[in-house]
């Protein structure tokens, strides 16, 4: 489901599902190419002359994309997509609603014209879903460990290569042949910080890296409470509050889940 989650999130799903339909479609995102709270989308239809929409992410994680209108015709106009796990397979359903303008005149228009468009538009939209998680099911993972305690997330410091000396991130690595991702998160944290931790779940969807492999993110809490990790491989460890998340510089992958981690620790 994770992984149907992050393809859901991603500006290609977003920009493909409109273009069979002559809608252009484009995420307004500084540098990531999964959609976190608080990024734009926008939209017109080609050649129509129509007023444009742009809507706002208001929550993107493995149960549920919400968006809503902030510039456009229509009025409250909110799209939801909810995840649910069926067996083997994984549900996505997509709901579009709003406010027709214009009177009964509009209300015609919008059963004649609009609630067809937007059912193709839908339908468009999850193919690019399914497309992309299939595309992403068979990729090599790594896992990333929020390791937490009495309200805090455990974070560390790289120390390289170069490029990201500095910089912050969830402890993890590569998941081995035959190995489970259960068991790599409790061998990372081992490794990198000298510490048994218990995995209790998972956090957020995955996160497709640029190197041809999947990010995926699982909760532990310390075996010990009163045993400190150490940087045994980065630079520096830290104990962060919610209220710190935002202002680290965390490595991209690590930071379009920022605000699942904000959640998780609230």
């Amino acid at each position: 489901m994770t992984t149907v989650g992050a393809a859901l999130r991603h500006t290609r799903t977003a920009e493909e599902g409109l273009r069979e339909l002559g809608i252009q479609g484009r995420a307004l995102t500084p540098t990531a190419e999964l959609l976190v709270p608080g990024d734009d989308l926008a939209f017109r239809l080609r050649n129509a002359g129509l007023a444009r929409l742009r809507t706002r992410i208001v929550r993107a994680d493995a149960e549920r994309l919400e968006s809503v209108l902030i510039a456009g015709p229509l009025q409250e106009l909110r799209h939801e997509s909810v995840l649910a796990e069926a067996g083997d397979h994984t549900l996505l359903t997509d709901s579009l609603r709003w406010t027709t303008p214009f009177g009964p005149l509009g209300r015609v228009v919008d059963v004649a014209l609009g609630r067809r468009v937007v059912l193709a538009v839908l339908a468009g939209r999850m193919r690019a879903v399914g497309a992309l998680a299939e595309q992403w099911a068979g990729r090599p993972v790594v896992v990333g460990t929020a390791i937490t305690r009495e309200g805090r997330l455990l974070v560390q410091q790289r120390r390289y290569p170069a490029r990201d000396a500095g910089r912050w991130e969830l402890p993890g690595g590569r998941v081995e042949a035959g190995e489970s991702e259960r068991d790599a998160v409790i061998r990372e944290c081992k490794e990198e910080l000298d510490v048994d931790v218990v995995p209790t779940g998972r956090v957020g969807t995955d996160v497709p890296l640029h190197n041809g492999m999947l990010l995926r993110v699982h909760t532990a809490e310390p075996a010990d409470p009163g045993c400190e990790p150490r940087a045994v491989e980065h630079r520096a460890v830290h104990w962060a509050r919610a209220t710190e998340l935002s202002a680290l510089d965390w490595l991209e992958a690590d930071r379009v889940l920022v605000h699942s981690l904000r959640e998780l620790l609230s």
